[in-house]
């Protein structure tokens, strides 16, 4: 399966912080357990982010009022969730690891054909947000993982007084029709994914091209180190 690499877009698309949920919202919080898809904008050249219900009354919706500054292009990829009426939440992964969320136009986005991952699309330096990197190669007719993460490295004051958070993992794993998972305890590390253990690293992945999937429970390393998030290679 060929999707097209995400693209360039305003860097303004990339700076909106998390706000308060509300009814019509669309976040890119990473839940395995809800669906996900594949998708490309294919156009118009640009196609603007719309606002939510919460943003503004009547949205999402056509009306110009609803458009927001941030816009993608064509060939861009994106990840594509719940649906509302003609539009469809979409997430964009920006080259560092950034993301971006909102309501696109169903109309301007082609599904990607699903397909089930090959052992060496796995394979590559992953990254995260700007605190979270994992690294994969392919070992025989397995991975070995290795994830590094910090909280807190990019608060200047916190690392004036040496309190950034670190965790890690290193394991060695297979996957599973694109998904992955595994509990690093006592007993070594076994294939599952145990969020409410709280005295063992425990993690899973989603594989689908351009983006890796990752949800990981409290246990990675210290206080509010996780490495959930929507990973590319970088």
């Amino acid at each position: 399966m060929t999707i097209s690499r995400v693209g360039a877009a305003l860097a303004a698309l990339l700076l909106s912080g998390p706000v308060q949920a509300g009814e019509g919202d669309c976040f890119d919080a990473v839940d395995l357990d809800k669906p996900v898809a594949l998708a490309t904008v294919t156009g118009p050249e640009r196609v603007p982010f719309v606002k939510s219900a919460h943003a503004a009354a009547g949205c999402p919706g056509p009306d110009g009022s609803c458009r927001e500054k941030a816009y993608l292009v064509a060939g861009n990829a994106v990840l594509v969730g719940q649906a509302r009426g003609a539009f469809v939440c979409a997430t964009y992964v920006g080259a560092k690891g950034a993301t971006r969320s909102g309501w696109l136009p169903r109309t301007a986005l082609t599904d990607a054909a699903p397909a089930t991952p090959a052992l060496d699309d796995w394979a590559g330096s992953w990254q995260g947000s700007p605190e979270h990197r994992i690294r994969i190669t392919r070992t025989g007719a397995g991975l070995a993982l290795a994830g590094d993460a910090t909280y807190g490295a990019l608060d200047p004051d916190r690392v004036k007084r040496g309190a950034v958070n670190i965790g890690s993992f290193s394991v060695e794993a297979r996957p599973q029709a694109g998904t992955l998972a595994f509990t690093d305890g006592e007993n070594g590390v076994v294939p599952r994914y145990s969020p409410d253990d709280y005295t063992a690293c425990s993690v899973r992945m989603r594989l689908m091209p351009p983006f890796l999937l990752v949800e990981s429970n409290a246990a990675c390393g210290g206080a509010n180190v996780s490495f959930t998030g929507i990973y590319r290679r970088g």
